[in-house]
């Protein structure tokens, strides 16, 4: 099947990093010629949506969780899909095609937090919405999942207990309605 030979040539690519992903490159790479990379993905932009879709039904990801419980739940099927794909994941990190493609869906992925974030983000003010998703999004991510590996030597089973622990800490201060933003002096009304 050619679109899985082209898709594993991105992946082969992306692993590599050795330079820009072009048409020319991934002919040579997936075996495909480069017409009928065009015919199935006629930009670079649409050659990479579907490698995202592809990426994520190889490293099998959870399904988009609906509830903050759930959400935590999933840290571990998150990491344990992350470590699989090791330098995959790695390579969409920091390879500037992987996070270009990455940077495209991160509307999709907010959104999808906000909705699965949504019955604690209603009584939080908008800063300490946005303080929350952002952090959570953050410990929940390849992002983090790397950051834990290489910095603090944990496993990939480590580092998603980890974040798990985070991801609830944190969903517990804002279910106590803790998250207020913190209130700075004012330091020209100092005793």
């Amino acid at each position: 099947m050619a679109d899985d030979r082209i898709m594993r040539g991105v992946a082969e690519l992306l692993q590599h990093g050795e330079g820009d992903l072009t048409f020319r490159r991934l002919a040579a790479a997936s075996g495909v010629p480069e017409r009928t990379l065009f015919r199935y993905y006629p930009t670079k932009a649409a050659l990479l949506a579907a490698f995202w879709e592809w990426l994520n039904g190889k490293l099998q990801m959870p399904d988009q969780p609906r509830s903050p419980e759930e959400f935590a739940a999933k840290v571990p099927e998150l990491f344990a899909a992350f470590e699989a794909g090791d330098l995959l994941v790695r390579a969409m990190l920091h390879d500037p095609n992987g996070r270009e493609t990455r940077l495209a869906h991160a509307p999709q992925r907010r959104a999808r937090l906000r909705l699965a974030l949504q019955d604690l983000l209603s009584g939080l003010e908008h800063e300490a919405q946005v303080n929350l998703l952002a952090s959570v999004q953050l410990l929940a991510s390849a992002a983090g999942w790397e950051s834990m590996k290489d910095n603090w030597n944990l496993t990939g089973e480590q580092a998603a207990r980890a974040a798990q622990w985070a991801v609830n800490a944190l969903l517990a201060v804002a279910a106590a309605d803790g998250l207020a933003a913190p209130q700075i002096p004012d330091p020209d009304k100092q005793i």
